[in-house]
């Protein structure tokens, strides 16, 4: 015999920790034991009729709808519920009178679940049944906290792969990327169909143009094809084209509107959720869910998944429209690039007729030029001609502009130079002919230019300015820099052009040189031009340290594209003469 004595502390630690527990604690004795023996329906039955509850907690009781343990203690199990709503019994008894853990569900009659877990415990003596302890925790909460969380990371996910499909998509796959959006939102939502519509280019149709449906479910596209906007409810558009949305719980009690009530019926459709399909306000469509019988309940959650998915097929909708015009436009554009492409070409070789680089065999005097343009047609003109046996006419322009209309009129004022140097007695002379000639024809255009008559046997040139920038001249012996120049304006800016002509003779050695504005427009790689003045300056250094005139030109050219970091805007000519 144990000499121990029973340890009351501890058992009225027990007791207090089961009276104060949240979750309910019970235990069922049997006014008569029950022999294990019987069929399972009469244990089932047994166990109703015989189990008499001795000892609960508050939780206990509560649960059954009683104020206090002592309400309850001494009732019957078939006081408390019927045979038939004891589902938890017949798997006590399949499970040996033993459950661990098991979880299931109550319906409440507001339409509301509570979740427990069931830990049970049969005491047999002799092959008799003799009581059950028990205890039922409620995890409602944890459950309900699960659930909201998988919706979570579904909402997440299906937000993530939409939008990825819709970024990833060209403009003849859109139509794929929104029937994936269409399915994933239906999953989701537990609709019975989903669908988006569209909205007529002249703003006066509605039609479905993309759905997905449960399998034995009517589809839309038969009744949904022109719906006339005119008919439809304007405040409900009104509520679309301010990003709202419309919730219609139940379609068959819009009596007041009999025209929707009709399609409605027409459509199979019970109840139905709908927002707008919109680009820079203004709506283009509706995204909507249905359903075919049930009364439709839907979450916020699902609302607010139905409003983004909206977002990602009007942006989508809206990109793969203006893609498809861009790419019609590409195609008409290429055909008529090819076309200009062509014509440019034929021009570009006609230019090349414009810029002189063989003035040939002229005694007293060598020639040379350098041409860069700044486009496939440059605007820029070296042309000459022989008006007598003694003398050579030499026309340096610069056209406004660049492109087929500059080549255009430097054919024009090709001609017109060639007309007039043989009719012309001086420089001044044949750019005022020139100007009273194109003036009459030439409307977007002016003409910088400085025309040249040389007398080479004199080493005589005379020399007339239109906008021109200075002509600069240098001895050989010494490189120092002169300028010849004047301030008149470029010929056809103005109605009257009235300008003069300056004459110099040049000594064996010395240098000329012609250069149009593009060489000094400039801009450096830090921003802003270098201008005349500091290009001038730089061309004194080049000057003085160039051995003949090649290595000249080719400094000059360095500077202009490699040296410096500077970049053209215009087309660079220069023109040289060494007497």
């Amino acid at each position: 015999m144990s000499s121990r004595k029973p340890d009351y502390g501890r058992y009225q630690h027990l007791e207090s920790f089961i009276h104060l527990s949240k979750d309910a604690i019970w235990c069922y004795e049997f006014d008569i034991p029950m022999p294990i023996s019987l069929s399972e329906e009469e244990q089932m039955e047994f166990i109703w009729n015989h189990s008499i509850i001795r000892e609960c907690n508050l939780a206990m009781a509560q649960f059954y709808g009683y104020l206090s343990v002592h309400e309850i203690i001494g009732k019957y199990l078939k006081d408390l519920v019927t045979l038939k709503s004891v589902f938890l019994l017949r798997k006590f008894i399949q499970s040996t009178y033993q459950l661990e853990n098991y979880e299931y569900i109550v319906d409440l009659s507001d339409g509301n679940q509570r979740v427990f877990l069931m830990n049970s415990h049969g005491q047999v003596e002799d092959g008799f049944l003799v009581r059950i302890w028990g205890q039922q925790i409620e995890i409602s909460s944890i459950r309900e906290s699960e659930v909201k969380l998988s919706g979570l990371l579904r909402f997440s996910q299906i937000v993530t792969e939409v939008s990825k499909t819709f970024v990833h998509s060209k403009a003849e796959l859109v139509s794929d990327a929104i029937q994936f959006a269409l399915e994933e939102l239906g999953k989701y939502s537990r609709a019975d169909r989903v669908f988006a519509a569209e909205i007529s280019s002249d703003k006066q149709f509605l039609s479905v143009t993309h759905e997905w449906v449960l399998d034995g479910i009517p589809s839309l596209f038969e009744v949904g094809t022109k719906l006339p906007i005119a008919k439809m409810n304007p405040e409900r558009l009104g509520i679309l084209a301010s990003d709202g949305v419309i919730h219609i719980a139940d379609t068959s009690q819009m009596l007041d509107e009999p025209w929707h009530l009709d399609l409605f019926k027409r459509a199979e459709v019970r109840s139905i959720l709908v927002v707008g399909l919109r680009d820079e306000g203004s709506v283009i469509g509706i995204l909507g869910i249905t359903t075919f019988e049930r009364i439709g309940n839907w979450s916020e959650e699902t609302k607010r998944l139905l409003g983004l998915v909206a977002g990602f097929i009007s942006q989508g909708l809206v990109r793969a429209k203006n893609e498809i015009k861009l790419m019609k436009k590409e195609k008409v554009l290429q055909r008529f690039y090819s076309d200009v492409k062509e014509d440019l070409a034929l021009a570009k070789l006609t230019q090349e007729a414009w810029v002189a680089k063989d003035f040939g065999e002229i005694p007293n005097v060598k020639i040379q030029s350098r041409f860069l343009p700044y486009d496939e047609i440059g605007g820029d003109l070296i042309l000459y001609e022989k008006p007598t046996n003694d003398c050579i006419d030499i026309f340096f322009g610069d056209i406004s502009g660049h492109g087929i209309s500059s080549a255009l009129v430097s054919g024009i004022a090709a001609v017109s130079f060639k007309k007039h140097s043989k009719l012309e007695s001086t420089p001044a002379d044949i750019l005022a002919a020139m100007h009273l000639e194109l003036k009459t024809i030439i409307f977007k255009h002016h003409i910088s230019a400085c025309v040249l008559r040389l007398f080479p046997k004199e080493r005589r040139v005379e020399f007339s300015f239109a906008g021109h920038p200075p002509v600069v001249f240098w001895k050989e012996s010494e490189r120092v820099m002169k300028l010849v120049k004047d301030e008149m304006y470029p010929i056809l800016l103005l109605d009257s052009w009235q300008g003069k002509t300056i004459s110099k003779t040049f000594d064996p050695g010395d240098r000329l040189l012609l250069y149009s504005d593009g060489i000094y427009e400039l801009e450096e790689e830090g921003g802003g031009y270098i201008g005349l003045d500091i290009f001038l300056q730089e061309l004194s250094e080049m000057i003085s340290v160039s051995e003949n005139t090649e290595t000249l030109i080719q400094k000059m050219i360095a500077n202009c594209l490699i040296d410096k970091d500077r970049i053209i805007h215009d087309d660079i000519a220069v023109l040289f003469l060494e007497f």
